[in-house]
């Protein structure tokens, strides 16, 4: 039996242009588990989220760096320091592009117009504890500690609820390491390839579409 979904937002939720799908919010509403929001956005961007579909407070943002325990408490589980070390030693043999981080509070967004392997190799010469992870809307640069799965960790903790209980829904490889935590993983049509390779689940339908098919499949099959 599931008794929490970690879903992800952009690309799971939304449409191709990040808008928000209809048959999402219906999905939504025809649930009678908690839902937490698990995204590579920021913390504001999740709270308004949660507020338009009526999801709890309780949410991971920035790919686990901070973590939503209510609408007053927020738990920062990333080193923000450490990544501007790493953006500004990358820069020197990189260009790149950085999108506007005023509401960021532990990574910082690139835009995706330089390779990512490369780049990743100069981090590992580097040294630094930081990884790249391409979320198809951006790159982020990101304390290599954390991550969906960690962000994920704390909050079933906080909620008493065992991983085990748990089911993931995401759509990019960001999310891979909330799946290898929870007792069930399912991705909508548009996922990459390794995320629907370790799903239980993948949707025929894409974006918020297939989260709509998602949500129907457990419901259908007594999951929830």
């Amino acid at each position: 039996m599931i008794r929490a979904l970690a879903v992800d937002i952009d690309g799971t939720l939304t449409d191709h242009k990040r808008q928000i799908c209809p048959a999402s919010i219906e999905a939504i509403q025809s649930l009678n588990v908690p839902i937490v929001l698990v995204t590579g956005n920021t913390h504001c961007f999740t709270r308004t989220m949660a507020i338009v579909l009526g999801t709890p407070f309780i949410f991971i943002s920035e790919n686990g760096g901070v973590v939503s325990h209510s609408d007053n408490e927020m738990e920062i589980l990333a080193d923000l320091d450490l990544c501007e070390k790493a953006y500004q030693e990358l820069g020197k043999v990189i260009k790149l592009h950085r999108h506007d981080s005023r509401y960021r509070f532990t990574d910082i967004t690139l835009q995706r117009d330089f390779d990512v392997k490369v780049a990743t190799k100069q981090l590992q010469a580097i040294g630094l504890e930081v990884e790249l992870i391409d979320t198809v809307f951006a790159v982020h640069i990101k304390d290599a500690r954390v991550n969906k799965g960690t962000g994920l960790k704390c909050v079933a903790k906080r909620l008493r609820i065992p991983l085990e209980e748990f089911a993931a829904i995401g759509d990019s490889n960001s999310d891979i390491p909330m799946f290898e935590l929870v007792g069930f993983r399912a991705s909508v049509g548009n996922a990459s390839t390794e995320l629907k390779a370790i799903s239980d689940y993948v949707a025929g339908d894409y974006y918020g579409r297939g989260f709509f098919e998602i949500a129907k499949h457990m419901n259908e099959y007594g999951m929830l």
